[in-house]
């Protein structure tokens, strides 16, 4: 019988006591809100981010799933390209660390910083934790128009 009392008296949110004897009235006890799914997470993300401004998320890809040694880096940047004799201009850049390919990124970027009429692109890279570089994007990755794009970025072993 005192373990019912224990009980009945967690979840109690009033006692009336008659005669010596304490009466306890049981309510629901509130359970945590259930974690928010995949897709509600990626609507939370979707609509954080700030009027005006784009998104472009993805994937950098190997051409198989690949293990990374302790303490790599996947950096992304998004580049003017629009000149062919001089170095590219980073205009976003995002770094983090994986321990594996493919790996998901997300930028959120002010197209203030670009300019109609000039080409951009995305690229990638892989290094180790003493900054020796891994992969690398080969080809020429244009960076898509519109407020929410997907891209995948694919990179290659250097040799």
């Amino acid at each position: 019988m005192p373990a019912l009392a224990v009980l009945l008296l967690a979840g109690a949110s009033a006692q009336t006591t008659i005669g010596g004897m304490t009466i306890t009235r049981p309510v629901p006890i509130s359970r945590p809100a259930p974690a928010p799914t995949p897709s509600a997470a990626s609507s939370s993300t979707a609509a954080s981010i700030p009027a005006g401004w784009r998104e472009l998320r993805g994937q950098v890809l190997t051409p198989s799933r690949t293990a990374l040694p302790a303490g790599s880096t996947v950096t992304v940047v998004i580049e003017d390209v629009s000149l062919q004799d001089v170095a590219s201009k980073q205009l976003v850049r995002i770094q983090f660390s994986t321990p594996r390919l493919p790996a998901s990124y997300q930028m959120v970027y002010n197209p203030v910083r670009f300019s109609a009429g000039r080409s951009y692109a995305v690229r990638a890279t892989v290094t180790d934790k003493n900054g020796k570089l891994l992969y690398v994007t080969d080809t020429r990755t244009e960076l898509p128009t519109g407020n929410r794009a997907v891209l995948d970025v694919k990179v290659v072993r250097v040799r």
